[in-house]
């Protein structure tokens, strides 16, 4: 099988280049692959970077910022039968050494390449394009153009530099890249050479890559041109180094004279609009002069196509492969969740975030697709599809099923996703949430297996809001088919995940239905792991309670309110720390829990021991855990409660209710206490009986982190969430044949 060397040429770029190496150990390649840097004079961090992957990649060094020659480096270095280049500011899909491993079974075949995406990842910046030899482009190209890959062929095929691979063997006979491009036209001229040599340039419909386009010397952050001079000697360069067979010496000149005025009106354009600083004028008008002399001299000088290359010697070193991270059964799941960090940071967001993450950890390839603008980005080894929802036409599926619009809408635009996902690669599972039946679309077109996972549905959250569950115009549009909807996800979907056992009985005592035992699982929530918090610095013998989560209803927020007047009352050194959205009206009332605290003049006589910190970044959150003694969240229903998690993650005691998934994730008396939902009596006793004894606080906070250790981490859900998906493809099967 075909072996790589994939070169990365890099020049102060440590933050990037950390990234492409991430997403290289995400390849998927049958074969063996090594990586080699090739670093400039670096100002930056890379050193350490570098450092940071130690002996799972070859280094080089370019003395000076010439690409071409940090190139020809990483050509002498390697030793596969085939030299990929990728840039640093680029991510390779997972796929992407297999595409161009396809190229080279035909043995004419000297170079391939593939898709470059721009920085959104979602539109192209390279497909198909050709150059003539007076280093005309044309980037409008509808295909490939296999048949102008013929030697002396005026116009031919060329590939854009950061998704190009060459035959080594081809490399060395052409003599690699001419370091007199030292940006601008490099790969273009290879090219060029490659097909005058005999070798075929094959343009590849997919093995893509992403291409940030990163600000660099020669343009700036927003892609305008800044330094003009490579641009204008190299097209002048190459012009009449393949151009001068077939065009007179004037032509060419004309050409050049051409290209400079049109670089000129640009450049004043930029500058009239400020864009560019007026001296950019001045700065353009040396670098055009310089260009045309160092062009003409160089380009009359150069070896004409067709002459002898340089000869080369390898530089030393053996082939080292490099160990991807792919699962040895990896499997591409897609996860469609419309709320996802970092815009939201309720359950189902850090859920999916925190699955798809320790998905990918494993070696799977992980899609993710939530709402944004319409971007496709790698971020923490996952592949973050970004969507922007429009408005969809409605399926006669859905019109009979009368599913809202908004609601078919956003999962419409998934489905849509999904199947541009699938047409690059087998997708071999999908999971949506149960909220807002966002998998509706993909069950209703039946086109891979689905797991649907059970958080909160519509029913219990309406017991919360009984203004809309009695507003029957309301139900008869929304409330009465979505939880029709939600019905037929539950028992259509190929797999379902039930994050708790109480979730899966609570849901079909509501819906009165039995879920089918042979396609349901238990999969508990988990989150990574973390080393757990050192104690807080002595505070005076003051004690900390944390309540984290939405001040609503649910959340049990009335309850603690109620309880913390006697436990304040009775225990002078205890403090309450209240984070969450604390503008939530009251049910049936226009003004917030927080307003009603303060109405009773509760602020008057407690002073500063009840803060209430709103909404909070997840930094402050994570040091407000590590800084409790004792969390309390007394929700009268949690799915399951990721929040007890968090604290137990952190060493912490904690207190919740004898309610939903809770009991499941909070052993009594082992690491916390449980009451009755809606018992502030209780709640009081409980927290006053924890606030009494350091060293009961000690005992249940280290048992919780056992606890979360064994149980609740993100490896262990992604590894308990593979027979559920294997479910899911095992149920779909019949179907699908």
């Amino acid at each position: 099988m075909t072996s790589f060397s994939i070169v990365i040429n890099t020049l102060n770029r440590a933050s990037l280049l950390r990234r492409v190496l991430a997403g290289l150990a995400h390849l998927r390649y049958a074969g063996q692959f090594e990586v080699i840097v090739v670093q400039g004079p670096c100002t930056d961090d890379t050193a350490q970077v570098l450092a940071e992957w130690g002996s799972r990649i070859r280094t080089g060094t370019c003395p000076v910022a010439n690409l071409s020659m940090s190139r020809n480096i990483g050509i002498r270095m390697a030793r596969g039968d085939v030299v990929a280049f990728i840039d640093d500011d680029a991510i390779p899909e997972p796929e992407w050494l297999t595409h161009l491993a396809a190229a080279y079974a035909d043995p004419q075949v000297g170079g391939a390449g593939g898709i470059v995406c721009d920085r959104s990842g979602y539109t192209f910046q390279y497909r198909y394009a050709t150059a003539t030899r007076l280093a005309e482009t044309d980037w409008r190209a509808p295909g490939a153009s296999p048949s102008l890959c013929f030697p002396a062929s005026f116009r031919f095929p060329y590939l854009q530099g950061t998704n190009a691979s060459f035959r080594r063997t081809a490399l060395l006979e052409v003599g690699g890249f001419d370091e007199e491009i030292e940006y601008y036209l490099d790969e273009t001229d290879l090219c060029c050479r490659l097909i005058d040599a005999g070798f075929l340039i094959r343009q590849l419909p997919d093995a893509y890559v992403h291409h940030e386009a990163a600000p660099n010397a020669v343009r700036d952050a927003a892609q305008l041109t800044v330094a003009s001079y490579p641009i204008l000697k190299n097209s002048l360069y190459f012009s009449l180094k393949h151009g001068l067979p077939y065009v007179p010496l004037a032509h060419i000149e004309r050409l050049h004279a051409e290209r400079v005025a049109a670089r000129r009106a640009d450049v004043v354009h930029l500058v009239a609009a400020g864009r560019l600083p007026p001296a950019a004028l001045d700065d353009f008008d040396a670098a055009a002069v310089r260009a045309g002399e160092t062009g003409l001299r160089r380009g009359l000088e150069s070896p004409r196509p067709g002459s002898a290359p340089t000869t080369w010697s390898p530089l030393p070193g053996d082939f080292l492969p490099f160990a991807a991270r792919a699962h040895p059964d990896a499997r591409t799941v897609v996860l469609v969740s419309r709320d996802y960090p970092p815009g939201h940071r309720g359950g189902i967001a850090v859920f999916h975030r925190d699955l798809a993450e320790a998905l990918a950890q494993a070696g799977h390839q992980v899609h993710v697709i939530t709402e944004g603008a319409n971007e496709v980005s790698l971020e923490n080894a996952v592949w973050m599809h970004r969507m922007a929802v429009q408005r969809r036409t409605r399926t006669p599926a859905a019109v009979a099923r009368a599913i809202p619009q908004p609601v078919w809408d956003w999962c419409a635009t998934a489905l849509a996703e999904t199947r541009r996902i699938a047409g690059l690669r087998p997708v071999d599972v999908v999971e949506a949430p149960i909220w807002d039946t966002e998998g509706a679309a993909l069950l209703l077109d039946g086109g891979w297996p689905l797991v649907t996972s059970l958080q909160t549905t519509l029913h219990f959250w309406l017991q919360e809001h009984p203004d809309l569950r009695n507003d029957a115009r309301w139900m008869a549009d929304f409330g009465t088919p979505m939880l029709a909807l939600e019905q037929e996800l539950m028992r259509g979907s190929h797999a379902v995940r039930a994050i708790s056992e109480a979730i899966r009985r609570d849901i079909e005592q509501a819906y009165g239905f039995r879920f089918d035992p042979a396609a349901v699982m238990t999969v508990p929530l988990g989150m990574p792991d973390a080393p757990a918090a050192p104690p807080p610095a002595p505070r005076g013998g003051r004690i900390d309670v944390l309540f984290v989560g939405r001040l609503e209803a649910r959340k049990g927020i009335d309850v603690l309110l109620a309880a913390i007047p006697r436990v304040l009352a009775a225990h002078p050194s205890i403090r309450f720390r209240i984070l969450g959205d604390n503008t939530i009206p009251r049910p049936g009332e226009r003004t917030s829990y927080v307003d009603a605290w303060r109405a009773q003049g509760h602020p008057r006589r407690w002073g500063d021991r009840v803060v209430f910190e709103g909404r909070v970044d997840d930094a402050t959150l994570r040091a407000a855990y590590r800084d409790c003694d004792v969390f309390v969240a007394p929700s009268r229903f949690e799915s399951f409660g990721l929040v007890f998690l968090e604290a137990m993650r952190e060493g912490k005691p904690v207190i919740g209710c004898r309610a939903g998934g809770m009991p499941e994730v909070v052993a009594d008396g082992l690491n916390g206490i449980l009451v009755p939902p809606g018992d502030s009596a209780a709640l009081a006793d409980a927290i006053l009986e924890l606030a009494a004894s350091a060293p009961r606080r000690a005992a249940l906070g280290a048992a919780g982190r056992a606890r979360f250790v064994q149980h609740f981490t993100a490896a262990r859900m992604a590894q308990s969430s593979m027979p559920l998906y294997d479910l899911a493809r095992g149920r779909f099967a019949p179907q699908a044949a």
